[in-house]
């Protein structure tokens, strides 16, 4: 069960729901899902083999959301330095799993997750080697995208 603890939303490290989540991103080998809606695609979803060892485990998932402003979250409580803190948490998860997760916004690459992450100027804020802000500018158009404005 995913808490709010030490203020902030927290992934423990045994938690049934991520495990289970990272645990079928790892055993995918590869392919793709388009969503749409109204006939109109709003995202698309792929996951592959990073390295031509398909037995090493490394995997990338790419989420692009073509239409990210139909994704909206409802507005919370948390401030951005919470919400880095479970980023960090779900980050580590994927780098121990070998995986790589890559948010991209219509097409352009943002955020980066796990394993194959190579922050540079964003490991000074995050404090994580796990997480990678691509571009700044795609990463705070995404936040915006997200915010629910009701």
């Amino acid at each position: 069960m995913v808490f709010l603890g030490k203020r902030h939303l927290h992934i423990p490290e045994s938690d049934h729901i991520v495990d289970g989540l990272v645990g079928l991103l790892s055993s995918a080998n590869s392919g793709s899902i388009k969503l749409e809606f109204a006939n109109k695609p709003v995202a698309e979803i792929g996951i592959f083999s990073t390295d031509n060892l398909s037995n090493s485990g490394k995997k990338r998932i790419k989420v692009d959301l073509l239409e990210p402003g139909l994704f909206k979250v409802q507005d919370d409580d948390l401030g951005l330095f919470d919400k880095l803190r479970t980023a960090t948490e779900l980050a580590q998860k994927l780098t121990d799993n070998m995986l790589t997760l890559s948010l991209f916004r219509k097409g352009k690459e943002a955020i980066t997750l796990g394993e194959g992450a190579h922050p540079s100027f964003s490991r000074l804020i995050t404090r994580s080697g796990d997480i990678q802000l691509n571009s700044l500018k795609e990463s705070t158009k995404l936040r915006k995208d997200f915010k629910d404005e009701d």
